[in-house]
């Protein structure tokens, strides 16, 4: 775990990608620094807040829309959220309210646009943006 006053991202990607499980800040207060190290020794990645922030912020730039993710209409994503969690086409047609010819539809385009041929491939796909 890293303990420091730089904040600037060139010093956090560095430590983090130098296997740095942490990044906290000197000016953290004592009883801060202590839960830290707790939350480190338990398995945890502590960071202060600020650094957190630029961590999040940095992922947020880096993820790239997938065009054929987007491409999915709203009741597409709905049975793949379905079929994620393992029901039946059946089940799904009773749990959206539609036909089971209208889920087999929905599906058929699904792997159209996702270029996959299975249902585990389509929410690997789409989990794994």
């Amino acid at each position: 775990m890293m303990l420091t006053v730089y904040e600037d991202d060139d010093k956090i990607f560095m430590a983090l990608e130098a296997g740095a499980s942490g990044y906290i800040l000197k000016k953290t207060s004592p009883g801060e620094l202590l839960d830290a190290i707790r939350d480190l020794h338990e398995g945890g990645s502590p960071m202060s807040s600020q650094i957190a922030r630029r961590v999040v912020a940095y992922f947020q730039k880096q993820a790239k829309p997938n065009p054929a993710l987007e491409a999915l209409t709203s009741r597409e994503k709905e049975i793949l959220d379905q079929l994620s969690k393992g029901f039946l086409y059946k089940e799904i047609a009773g749990n959206l309210f539609i036909s089971i010819e209208t889920v087999r539809r929905h599906v058929h385009n699904i792997y159209e646009k996702l270029h996959v041929r299975s249902r585990t491939d389509a929410v690997n796909k789409y989990f794994n943006r």
